[in-house]
Protein backbone atom coordinates (compact mmCIF):
# COMPACT_ATOMS: atom_id res chain seq x y z
CA UNK A 1 0.00 0.00 0.00
CA UNK A 2 1.36 3.40 -1.20
CA UNK A 3 1.08 5.92 1.11
CA UNK A 4 -0.16 9.06 -0.10
CA UNK A 5 1.36 12.83 0.90
CA UNK A 6 -2.37 13.58 2.13
CA UNK A 7 -1.36 11.28 5.46
CA UNK A 8 1.73 13.80 6.30
CA UNK A 9 0.08 16.69 7.46
CA UNK A 10 -3.11 13.91 9.18
CA UNK A 11 -0.26 12.33 10.78
CA UNK A 12 1.42 15.33 12.13
CA UNK A 13 -1.30 17.25 13.26
CA UNK A 14 -2.52 13.89 15.15
CA UNK A 15 1.14 14.09 16.72
CA UNK A 16 0.51 17.66 17.89
CA UNK A 17 -2.65 16.69 19.24
CA UNK A 18 -0.74 14.29 21.34
CA UNK A 19 1.55 15.97 22.22
CA UNK A 20 0.39 18.96 23.38
CA UNK A 21 -2.42 17.92 25.28
CA UNK A 22 0.22 15.48 26.87
CA UNK A 23 2.49 18.22 27.86
CA UNK A 24 2.34 19.12 31.83
CA UNK A 25 0.25 21.81 32.69
CA UNK A 26 3.33 23.82 33.79
CA UNK A 27 4.48 23.93 30.05
CA UNK A 28 1.42 26.34 29.15
CA UNK A 29 0.87 30.06 30.42
CA UNK A 30 -1.55 30.81 32.72
CA UNK A 31 -4.33 33.14 31.46
CA UNK A 32 -7.92 33.95 32.32
CA UNK A 33 -10.44 34.54 30.19
CA UNK A 34 -13.34 35.74 31.40
CA UNK A 35 -16.42 35.35 29.38
CA UNK A 36 -19.37 33.00 28.74
CA UNK A 37 -17.04 30.81 25.81
CA UNK A 38 -13.68 29.47 27.34
CA UNK A 39 -10.76 30.21 24.89
CA UNK A 40 -9.56 26.35 25.68
CA UNK A 41 -12.68 24.85 24.64
CA UNK A 42 -12.54 27.02 21.44
CA UNK A 43 -9.29 25.41 20.98
CA UNK A 44 -10.09 21.91 21.28
CA UNK A 45 -12.86 22.75 18.62
CA UNK A 46 -10.48 23.78 16.34
CA UNK A 47 -7.93 21.09 17.12
CA UNK A 48 -10.76 18.29 16.31
CA UNK A 49 -12.66 20.05 13.37
CA UNK A 50 -9.18 20.22 11.85
CA UNK A 51 -8.09 16.65 12.74
CA UNK A 52 -11.31 15.56 10.84
CA UNK A 53 -11.01 17.12 7.63
CA UNK A 54 -7.17 16.39 7.45
CA UNK A 55 -8.13 12.41 8.13
CA UNK A 56 -10.80 12.85 5.45
CA UNK A 57 -8.59 14.52 3.10
CA UNK A 58 -6.78 10.98 2.49
CA UNK A 59 -9.70 9.44 0.94
CA UNK A 60 -9.71 9.01 -2.96
CA UNK A 61 -12.97 9.11 -3.50
CA UNK A 62 -15.65 11.08 -1.31
CA UNK A 63 -16.56 8.79 1.81
CA UNK A 64 -19.69 7.10 2.40
CA UNK A 65 -21.97 7.79 5.58
CA UNK A 66 -20.25 4.69 7.09
CA UNK A 67 -16.93 5.89 6.54
CA UNK A 68 -17.95 9.25 8.01
CA UNK A 69 -19.24 7.28 10.71
CA UNK A 70 -16.04 5.42 11.58
CA UNK A 71 -14.14 8.83 11.22
CA UNK A 72 -16.46 10.23 13.70
CA UNK A 73 -16.23 7.11 15.84
CA UNK A 74 -12.51 6.96 16.13
CA UNK A 75 -12.13 10.53 16.37
CA UNK A 76 -14.03 11.17 18.97
CA UNK A 77 -12.60 7.68 20.82
CA UNK A 78 -9.02 9.69 20.20
CA UNK A 79 -9.95 12.89 21.72
CA UNK A 80 -11.55 10.50 24.81
CA UNK A 81 -8.29 8.25 25.22
CA UNK A 82 -6.11 11.91 25.54
CA UNK A 83 -8.22 12.89 28.11
CA UNK A 84 -7.86 9.75 30.21
CA UNK A 85 -4.54 9.94 29.71
CA UNK A 86 -4.26 13.73 30.95
CA UNK A 87 -6.60 12.18 34.10
CA UNK A 88 -3.93 9.25 34.76
CA UNK A 89 -0.20 11.17 34.40
CA UNK A 90 0.76 13.11 37.04
CA UNK A 91 1.52 16.22 35.26
CA UNK A 92 -1.28 18.98 36.53
CA UNK A 93 -3.51 17.87 33.26
CA UNK A 94 -7.21 16.67 34.14
CA UNK A 95 -9.76 15.20 32.74
CA UNK A 96 -12.62 17.25 31.86
CA UNK A 97 -15.80 16.19 30.32
CA UNK A 98 -16.19 19.69 28.69
CA UNK A 99 -12.92 18.94 26.83
CA UNK A 100 -14.37 15.62 25.18
CA UNK A 101 -17.92 17.81 24.52
CA UNK A 102 -15.93 20.59 22.49
CA UNK A 103 -13.73 17.82 20.76
CA UNK A 104 -16.54 16.17 19.98
CA UNK A 105 -18.71 18.85 18.41
CA UNK A 106 -15.68 19.78 16.28
CA UNK A 107 -15.38 15.81 15.05
CA UNK A 108 -18.72 16.28 13.97
CA UNK A 109 -18.81 20.18 12.40
CA UNK A 110 -15.72 18.77 10.29
CA UNK A 111 -17.83 15.69 9.23
CA UNK A 112 -20.63 17.83 7.75
CA UNK A 113 -18.06 20.25 6.32
CA UNK A 114 -16.20 17.05 4.22
CA UNK A 115 -18.55 17.46 1.42
CA UNK A 116 -17.89 21.02 0.94
CA UNK A 117 -14.17 20.26 1.00
CA UNK A 118 -14.87 17.88 -0.93
CA UNK A 119 -15.91 19.81 -3.75
CA UNK A 120 -13.14 22.40 -3.23
CA UNK A 121 -10.16 19.93 -3.34
CA UNK A 122 -9.36 21.12 -6.80
CA UNK A 123 -8.53 24.67 -5.73
CA UNK A 124 -6.95 22.91 -2.59
CA UNK A 125 -4.51 20.64 -4.71
CA UNK A 126 -3.86 23.63 -6.88
CA UNK A 127 -2.71 25.45 -3.65
CA UNK A 128 -1.66 22.74 -1.17
CA UNK A 129 1.69 21.08 -1.69
CA UNK A 130 0.59 18.07 0.25
CA UNK A 131 -1.72 16.69 -2.12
Amino acid sequence: MKLSRAYIPAIGWTLLIASSSLLPASTFKKFTFNSFFEIDKLIHFILYFVFVLLWSLIAEKAMSSLQKFWLAVVSIAFGVAIELLQSTMAMGRSYEINDIMANSVGCFIGILIIPFVRRKMLYLKKHLPFF
